[in-house]
């Protein structure tokens, strides 16, 4: 059930949308800016796990903090299996090669584990930036509640904030500077 707070969004949201000429919505002042800000959030994340993920040597991707804690590879395949799973869910296509359900198989190597995140981050970015904007009107069920399919192009972006934050917890307790801070 919506709450009257997201009803009213979405009504608004969908108003804005109708009151657009059908040829110029992908090009109107609103999506360009939701797309932007949307985009932007999530490649600097994304650019950030990268960035971190490579500065951390191979021989640490095993470590966690405690039993029963992702190890920082095992973070990085997450990563990469929900932007495959979110890109999907949001009616794209990942490349071939690429199936969140058996990437766990391929990423074994910080080199493979290098190559998969960045090809599932791209998936997900080519899909945000291209998924028309009345698609992300409609109701689906995210977490088990109905929301807008907009919730779930904010996820990857969240979600990638999410486990920067993690890495870098990580990185720090091993002593590694992440190469921004630096």
């Amino acid at each position: 059930m919506l709450t009257p707070k997201i009803t009213c969004t979405v009504a608004a949201l969908a108003g804005l949308f109708a009151l657009l000429p059908a040829a110029t919505a992908a090009d109107s002042p609103f999506e360009a800016a939701f797309r932007t800000s949307l985009l932007k959030s999530f490649n600097d994340a994304s650019g950030k796990i990268l960035s971190l993920a490579e500065a951390i040597p191979e021989a640490n991707y095993g470590w966690r903090p405690m039993e029963g804690v992702s190890s920082v590879q095992e973070i990085l395949v997450h990563v990469t299996e929900t932007n495959l799973s979110l890109g999907a869910r949001l009616g794209g296509k990942p490349p071939a090669g690429l199936d969140r359900r058996t990437i766990r198989s391929t990423m074994k190597t910080k080199a493979e584990t290098l190559t998969a995140a960045r090809q599932g981050m791209q998936f997900i970015r080519d899909v945000l930036a291209a998924i028309p904007a009345a698609e992300l009107l409609p109701e689906v069920n995210v977490f088990g509640s109905p929301a807008p399919k907009m919730r779930v192009a904010f996820l990857p972006a969240d979600h990638a904030h999410e486990h920067l934050g993690q890495l870098i917890a990580y990185a720090r307790m091993n002593r590694i500077v992440p190469p921004w801070s630096k």
